[in-house]
């Protein structure tokens, strides 16, 4: 048993000085904590549906009435529901001080956030209608009634012009401390809105959920109202902007070389041309054997890579490459850093929302070095689809934001990709996320 152990523990460890220069004793206790024969427990870790895990994905679409966009929510929900493995979506959040928690929804409840206000209305009642139409014009209607009483909406419809940075919070207008929708549908410029609680799906399933209620807004007629585009929404107190730059892509981008060129701009961005590793990037994959059908369904785990310099020169991309794919193959396989620290994670005996807390942005001071070197300053993600899809601008959060002491903050270059069309988008906080690293980045690969 010991040797067993002893032998997790040298291979973490050495997996741990491949990424980055540690030189510090104390890696070796967090490989031998990590190593220890931890009993498998189930449990979510990577959010706690904090408004720093928000994500949106937004097409270029044009506007629609606020009642056929949470008819065809309900529609794509319905449909997804249950076809994606440890994420059903017919539900909504409930915050506890233990964690937060999904709770199952009937789906008959939409808010529609109007102003400074959010109103809440069955989507079966017959004067659904006139309800919305008496909100718009700040009227009162015995169908509309406040946030906090009766079931909580599945769906928060934002009337009114989103702001780029804060589009991914749109959900949380309809947010009471108890909890509200993980689902959320706006406006920001040209951009259908479609926002999402991390806590609920990843991002394949968000695109796809994305993509669904972008085909089932065909199924009913636009109304007479649309949805505020000239207006302002209000904005939402815990919003976290973020910086974002998004284009279409002309040919076929692959997150290897992608996180190569990321990591070398990130190495430069650092100014330390002496390091011998640039900060760490993550590459989400998804659980499961290559011809596993269900797999790109499935909740990602981040494989962390680094690219190596020698006096200033990066390592060849061949070299980069071949490291990157056996990393990817050990998280696939649970055998990676990341599934084993996940592993420990959830068998320690503390509580959910402290675990979450400290995995997040929000993590304890005493756990930065942990963080450096696991959330790094960039991710790379390659959203493949399977079903067709109008280019797609997707948003998420660093594991690092920008501050007074730390203005490089982190980034995040997501590309979604149906096939026939692609787009990236960088997204984060700080000198990473200037959109002058967006083009230097792709001139890498071409």
């Amino acid at each position: 048993m010991m040797r067993a152990w002893a032998r997790r523990a040298a291979a973490l460890h050495e997996e741990l000085t491949s990424l980055a220069d540690l030189r510090d004793p104390r890696w070796w206790l967090f490989a031998g904590g990590v190593a220890l024969p931890w009993e498998p427990r189930r449990a979510y870790l990577i959010s706690d549906a904090e408004p720093a895990a928000d994500t949106f994905i937004g097409h270029v679409a044009p506007a629609r009435d606020p009642i056929t966009l949470a008819r065809a929510a309900r529609i794509a929900i319905r449909e997804l529901d249950g076809t994606l493995p440890d994420q059903p979506l017919a539900v909504t959040v409930r915050s506890t001080p233990s964690g937060a928690t999904a709770e199952p929804s009937a789906l008959d409840t939409a808010a529609f956030a109007i102003g400074d206000a959010c109103w809440c209305v069955n989507l079966d009642d017959p004067a659904l209608a006139d309800a919305v139409a008496a909100a718009q014009r700040g009227q009162s209607h015995p169908s509309l009634r406040p946030l906090g009483s009766g079931p909580v909406p599945f769906v928060c419809i934002t009337l009114g012009e989103d702001e780029l940075a804060t589009a991914r919070h749109g959900h949380r207008r309809a947010w009471t401390p108890s909890g509200g929708p993980w689902l959320g549908l706006g406006r920001a410029g040209d951009l259908a809105i479609v926002s999402t609680c991390h806590l609920i799906l990843d991002g394949y399933a968000h695109a796809r959920l994305a993509s669904r209620i972008t085909d089932a807004l065909s199924f009913y007629p636009s109304g007479p109202r649309e949805n505020g585009k000239n207006d302002k929404a209000s904005a939402v107190k815990c919003a976290i902007p973020l910086d974002v730059t998004w284009r279409g892509l002309s040919g076929d981008v692959r997150a290897i070389p992608l996180a190569y060129a990321l990591g070398c701009e990130l190495h430069a961005l650092a100014g330390r041309a002496d390091a011998r590793f640039s900060p760490t990037v993550q590459i989400p994959v998804a659980p499961g054997a290559p011809d596993d059908p269900l797999r790109r369904r499935r909740r990602v785990v981040p494989a962390i890579v680094s690219v190596r310099f020698d006096r200033g020169v990066p390592e060849p991309l061949a070299e980069f490459s071949a490291r990157a794919r056996a990393a990817l193959a050990r998280e696939a396989s649970g055998a990676g850093l990341t599934s084993r620290l996940l592993v420990a994670a959830r068998a320690t005996p503390l509580s959910l929302a402290w675990k979450r807390r400290a995995l997040g942005v929000a993590r304890p001071r005493w756990l930065e070095p942990v963080a450096d070197l696991i959330g790094g300053r960039g991710c790379v993600s390659r959203i493949v689809l399977d079903v067709p899809s109008p280019l797609a601008c997707a948003v998420s959060s660093p594991a690092r934001l920008a501050s007074a002491t730390d203005p490089m903050g982190g980034c995040v270059l997501t590309i979604v990709d149906d096939g026939a069309r692609a787009a990236v988008t960088l997204s984060g906080s700080g000198r990473s996320a200037d959109p002058a690293l967006l083009d230097r980045v792709l001139a890498r690969l071409a």
